[in-house]
């Protein structure tokens, strides 16, 4: 059972001016470390500002290794439609990469009578995942596209800045007031939240710093429908500074749109580098003029190849 116990308020009062997170709660043993020189400003500032995250999965592209993921389809009450299993290896040859399928497996509502998958949420994964052309791939990130005109490609870039950019408020969840409530840093956001710095050993083996963004508990129900973030969760590695495990819960029901979305990202290190071994994506989303969608997916990444 964790053991780490939220005992002190740390205030950082200074800091509101700037629009830094006013106060953030620490364990007994975060406590010593601030004491010893750990400085939680600096800790905060990386936080919003890593980059190893991203540069995770940009790595997942850029190196050799084997793959198999499974998607399930749902009904809202959680009833499999359809499924659909893959294994195979991504083959990156001078900087061009071909997603190799070796072997799939599909049952039930996955595609329809041409072919084509019935839902958008597998097409999504496809996109990213498992590309059907041979692509050009880098090991160093590139900035986001400018001026998108397609829709799915913009929610595809919506989805990226959402995941890779920590808080960020650079995206518009259905419309420009949903933008705010994605800037969980925001001086005006953190009314609904908890900011908690603690401990804890990653796969029982790396000795990480866990930063924990998280609505409070108690609000109004007027409140919680200015939070679309839940649940914010990343260990840093101690050593690195590594992100090595990030977690995103989502949620947020107003007029016509209904959202519920939790991702996990396990990252693990391929001699030194890092990559995502453990993605597990399960979500819930209505929307206007979309059929409602319910997908779960789970994508093992192994045998890294540097």
């Amino acid at each position: 059972m964790k053991k780490t116990l939220l005992l002190f308020l740390f205030p950082f009062f200074s800091l509101a001016q700037n629009g830094v997170v006013k106060s953030v709660m620490l364990d007994s043993v975060m406590i010593t470390a601030v004491k010893d020189g750990f400085s939680v400003e600096e800790f905060i500032h990386y936080v919003k500002t890593d980059t190893t995250f991203y540069q995770g999965f940009k790595n997942l592209r850029y190196y050799n290794h084997n793959y198999h993921s499974d998607l399930k389809v749902l009904k809202k009450s959680g009833e499999v439609l359809g499924s659909l299993f893959r294994s195979g290896k991504y083959v990156i040859t001078n900087e061009q990469l071909i997603v190799h399928i070796d072997s799939t497996f599909d049952d039930g509502r996955i595609f329809n009578r041409k072919g084509e998958y019935r839902h958008y949420t597998p097409k999504f994964f496809d996109k990213i995942f498992f590309p059907k052309d041979t692509i050009g791939v880098t090991k160093f990130a590139r900035n986001g596209e400018k001026g998108i005109e397609d829709e799915n490609k913009q929610n595809e870039e919506d989805a990226k800045t959402i995941v890779f950019s920590i808080g960020s408020g650079d995206v518009e969840a259905g419309n420009s007031k949903n933008k705010k409530k994605l800037a969980v840093f925001d001086i005006d956001m953190q009314q609904y939240y908890d900011y908690l710095i603690s401990q804890e050993i990653f796969q029982d083996s790396i000795d990480c710093y866990s930063f924990t963004v998280r609505m409070k508990e108690g609000l109004e129900k007027k409140d919680e429908e200015q939070v679309l973030i839940r649940e914010l969760v990343s260990y840093f590695d101690k050593k690195t500074f590594n992100v090595m495990y990030r977690k995103y819960i989502m949620s947020y029901r107003y007029w016509f749109i209904d959202l519920d979305v939790s991702v996990e990202v396990y990252m693990d290190y391929a001699d030194t580098e890092l990559v995502p071994s453990y993605i597990h994506y399960n979500g819930f989303w209505d929307i206007p003029f979309a059929k409602p969608e319910h997908a779960d997916f789970k994508l093992w990444n192994y045998n890294f190849k540097l």
